[in-house]
């Protein structure tokens, strides 16, 4: 019994012992006639062609320092990866000349030697001014880095990145409170932004605040993605007061820089053409979604595609084994379940390497008298919030949530004075002076979000301001089916004015309410107009919507049996009429009532 316990105890130890499997080696090559030298770990087990991770470390620090502190190393054994500490002459960087960058060089012809590594999937992260020492080698070095992964600090010398010929894969992290490279004296940020937006000329936008590493640290995640080439760009900023390299970003960096490859295949998802959304209020249980159409583009940049994969997560969709002469691939995402879904295109090329777009799709089936936000995107400074169709009353203001910030127009304001009735809030301005062209829609399909009602009662909430008007200027709210006609409408006119300023100070206001019939059931949209006077505008905030009671158009249950209905038009929820009364379970449209086909 006693050999039996110290063996189970035994075993429970050695499962709860935390083990590294790698092993470390100092290693020195000559570099223009002179001796350098790197700190190496390597799995125990390595694949052939596997990726390399270079690091440079920060000023009058070394690789021990280094790996002590952001333990990137930890993550090889599991990662299948080579990581190259690289140790610095007098433990700094030539920031403004040729030195290092051909030790960095160096280095990737000698791992590929000692280790067969795959030199179209190296990646470079540095901290401080092992990090600006990358912002000054970028441009030399884009042909030979897949991903660059710099921290706590930018090029000396200026947007040095400008002198890159093509776009490149980066992802920044860099501490609010960092007290060498501080954040707001050196304009990180925008640094990294412009980077996106001049070089990559990305073209897609998201913000996750409060956001989580893997390795617990918390900040800012921004990316910018849809760049030339399908590159992107990530920075994290996040909440600590030092200037240290960080473990907590370490496994953050590893998941961004591993997606990208040098001559890497291309795969985008056209349709849907970004985020989407479903929102169906129907009795519980009974929330059914539409069929969702997938198109996606695939392209080899070196080679020949050999495969196209589509997948719903882990699900596979469609596959094929040889490339589409029109370049497009087809797949379906038959009766979607509630919840939130990522469409996946996987390309593989005749090289082997793989390429990947995604797209997600949001559907949502709130509970009965439950309140549902429609300002969940309000989260953005200068965006139009996904879902929302908006415009000032000309096409040039026409825009459709989910895509880059903006600096005027119809967009998201963030109001910044501790005494306000909102943190965000949709400015839309009539800059056409005509009655409804100024507006703000959630339920426009061609924003991507399309809005089911079960005849029943609804109740919409919301909080209106005048941006800019002090004699006040009404809005008016309106109810309309998806070809514009008006099911109900109240008008609402402001008795506060912000006063043009987001740093006024303005109270909140007390919700107004439309309450409303649907009697139909089918797709909806929820709009605000901006009065027809020239300039008349509005904010909006925190709208929200709940069905408070299911009405007489009921629900019919077809235990799979046909059943004589006298409007022999039948649709499906996406508004599709079909020939005959349908036999294939799933809920449908008839005489003003929805039917579920068992």
């Amino acid at each position: 019994m006693k050999r039996s316990r110290f063996s189970l105890v035994s075993l429970l130890l050695l499962l709860t012992m935390q083990v590294w499997a790698y092993k470390q080696e100092s290693i020195d090559i000559k570099v223009n006639g002179k001796t350098r030298n790197m700190v190496v770990f390597t799995p125990k087990t390595l694949p052939a062609k596997s990726p390399l991770m270079i690091v440079t470390h920060g000023m009058n620090q070394d690789p021990e320092y280094q790996y002590g502190a952001d333990k990137m190393y930890e993550l090889i054994d599991t990662e299948k990866f080579v990581i190259a500490y690289l140790r610095g002459i007098n433990k700094t960087w030539d920031v403004s000349g040729t030195t290092d960058r051909d030790f960095v060089s160096k280095t990737i012809d000698e791992m590929a030697t000692r280790y067969d590594i795959d030199r179209d999937r190296v990646y470079w992260s540095g901290f401080s001014m092992g990090s600006a020492l990358i912002y000054h080698c970028m441009a030399d070095m884009q042909n030979k880095i897949a991903a660059f992964a710099p921290t706590s600090g930018i090029a000396f010398g200026g947007k040095e990145w400008q002198k890159c010929t093509k776009p490149v894969n980066v992802i920044h992290c860099h501490a609010y409170g960092d007290d060498v490279f501080k954040y707001d004296d050196w304009n990180i940020r925008d640094y990294v932004k412009s980077l996106a937006l001049e070089l990559d000329e990305c073209k897609a936008y998201q913000k996750t605040a409060n956001y989580k590493t893997p390795g617990g640290n918390t900040g800012d995640q921004e990316i910018w993605s849809e760049g030339k080439n399908g590159t992107m760009v990530e920075l994290f900023s996040y909440n600590a007061n030092w200037h240290n390299p960080s473990s907590g970003n370490s496994k953050e960096i590893w998941n961004f820089c591993k997606r990208f490859a040098l001559n890497q295949p291309l795969a985008r998802i056209t349709q849907p053409e970004g985020e989407t959304t479903y929102l169906t209020f129907m009795p519980e249980g009974t929330a059914t979604f539409p069929d969702v159409a997938i198109e996606a583009t695939a392209k080899a940049q070196k080679g020949e595609v050999e495969k196209v994969e589509i997948y719903e997560g882990s699900n596979l969709l469609a596959t094929t084994s040889e490339a589409s002469a029109s370049g497009t691939y087809d797949a379906t995402l038959t009766a979607p379940q509630a919840g939130q879904h990522t469409l996946r295109a996987v390309v593989t090329d005749s090289n082997g390497k793989t390429g990947e777009g995604e797209c997600v799709v949001n559907c949502e089936a709130p509970k009965f008298n439950t309140v549902y936000s429609l300002s969940s995107h309000f989260n953005m400074e200068g965006a139009v919030p996904q879902d929302w169709y908006v415009s000032n009353g000309t096409g040039a203001s026409t825009r459709v949530g989910g895509g880059l910030p903006y600096t005027n127009g119809p967009r998201l304001l963030h109001f910044t004075n501790e005494t306000r009735g909102m943190e965000y809030g949709l400015l839309v301005q009539n800059s056409a002076g005509k009655e409804k062209a100024a507006f703000a829609k959630f339920g426009v399909s061609k924003a991507r979000s399309n809005m089911m009602l079960s005849a029943g009662r609804y109740t919409v909430r919301y909080r209106l301001y005048n941006w800019n008007r002090p004699d006040f200027s009404p809005i008016t709210v309106v109810i309309e089916d998806t070809n514009g006609q008006e099911v109900a409408s109240t008008v609402c006119k402001p008795t506060k004015n912000i006063g043009g300023n987001t740093s006024n100070e303005f109270p909140g206001v007390r919700q107004p309410t439309l309450d409303f019939n649907i009697t139909q059931p089918g797709y909806y949209v929820i709009a605000f107009y901006a009065d027809a006077e020239k300039d008349a505008d509005f904010v909006l905030g925190v709208p929200t919507i709940k069905v408070t009671e299911y009405g007489e158009a009921g629900i019919t249950t077809l235990n799979g049996e046909r059943e004589t209905v006298n409007d022999k038009n039948w649709y499906t929820l996406d508004g599709r009429r079909i020939s005959a009364q349908p036999s294939r379970p799933g809920i449908y449209i008839t005489g003003g009532k929805t039917i579920v086909v068992k």
